[in-house]
């Protein structure tokens, strides 16, 4: 990172990356060129990954099964600064490897930690819904390799 003076922990990085509405996921396809996605994600900081669901297939999970390596940018916060043509912000990046959750128990806790985190208030509806969706839904854990914050005049 060029401005060290930016650069925050992994504990910071986690929290960006738990507290972003959504995050963009970038990816790489056959040929080499970059496809990215908009997404909203989990985070498990017990385990140091994070989650999201899909439809069980796509262009997202074509390319993630040829290739996982993935890269990920959050914004959690960001203001414009006044009088100063300036951002104040928190961000993180993770570069890391993506993969498909087989184990149906990490899969069930994947999703409560997604639907917690955008829908609590539905919550009385989450056994239902994971009977009636749970075999249509595909669920993707990413390991991080690099993570890293930033912040500026927060």
């Amino acid at each position: 990172m060029r401005r060290k003076d930016r650069e925050r922990d992994a504990a910071f990085a986690w929290d960006v990356l738990d507290r972003a509405d959504y995050v963009t996921l970038a990816m790489t396809d056959t040929e080499g060129k970059p496809y990215c996605i908009p997404l909203t994600v989990a985070v498990d900081r017990e385990y140091g990954a994070l989650y999201f669901h899909c439809a069980r297939e796509g262009l997202k999970l074509e390319l993630l099964r040829q290739n996982s390596a993935v890269c990920l940018s959050a914004v959690s916060a960001m203001a414009s600064v006044p009088r100063q043509f300036s951002l104040s912000y928190s961000s993180a990046v993770l570069r890391g490897h993506a993969q498909e959750v087989t184990d149906e128990g990490e899969k069930v806790k994947a999703l409560l930690l997604l639907c917690t985190k955008y829908d609590p208030k539905g919550m009385d509806r989450f056994d239902g819904a994971l009977e009636q969706n749970l075999d249509a839904t595909c669920v993707v854990k990413i390991l991080p390799e690099v993570l890293t914050g930033k912040q500026s005049g927060n």
